[in-house]
């Protein structure tokens, strides 16, 4: 699902489904996608197809997701349009593929509903424009991102992050996610590569 986005129509579908399967657990993960959890590998093959139009396909030169909150569309403490940006975030393609997964998350205000300090790609908004984070990782070998840029509108930022990708293309080592990458390479060099006129 796109940033763990539904109509009640669309989620009456997908229920109608789950039930016909007789799916043992649903769970909505932290990366705001639905798991559908204790079937056999027959039965989830069978079942993905039936929902296959509500299966985002994971672009092969693109992020592997967007965490999205709600922002200033639904939310009261939103100061900017989270869902929007996301989803131009979604078709980010490059020329080649990335090192490794790419998580994004992007959170309409600075409470960081979608903890983009410990996403590879991490963007926050304040009344001011958006704050792009880099190199955050969370899991067994934690990582704070870093600041790339604030005060930038959503063309900036979109720019912003698909300059960082290229860089971390170009110079991880495979299979090497941001945050080791970040490790190495460090942020004022990844800042003279993609903030250069």
């Amino acid at each position: 699902l796109n940033m763990g986005l539904f109509s009640p129509k669309e989620l009456e579908n997908i229920l109608t489904v789950i039930n016909k399967y007789e799916v043992p657990m649903t769970k909505i993960t932290s990366a705001q996608r639905l798991a559908l959890l204790g079937m056999s590998k027959e039965e989830t093959v069978a079942l993905q197809q039936e929902l296959k139009a509500y299966i985002r396909p994971v672009p092969v030169n693109g992020v592997h997701y967007v965490q999205a909150c709600p922002g200033s569309q639904w939310c009261k403490y939103g100061s900017a349009d989270s869902l929007t940006l996301g989803e131009k975030l979604e078709k980010l393609s490059l020329a080649q593929p990335l090192k490794a997964k790419v998580k994004v998350g992007v959170s309409g205000c600075r409470m960081c509903c979608t903890e983009p300090w410990v996403r590879d790609v991490g963007i926050f908004a304040t009344k001011k424009g958006w704050t792009l984070v880099f190199g955050g990782n969370g899991g067994g070998n934690p990582r704070i991102g870093e600041v790339v840029a604030e005060q930038l509108d959503d063309e900036q930022v979109l720019a912003l992050v698909e300059k960082c990708l290229i860089v971390y293309q170009e110079h991880a080592k495979p299979h090497s996610r941001t945050a080791r990458f970040m490790e190495r390479f460090g942020i004022e060099a990844l800042k003279e590569q993609v903030l250069a006129e």
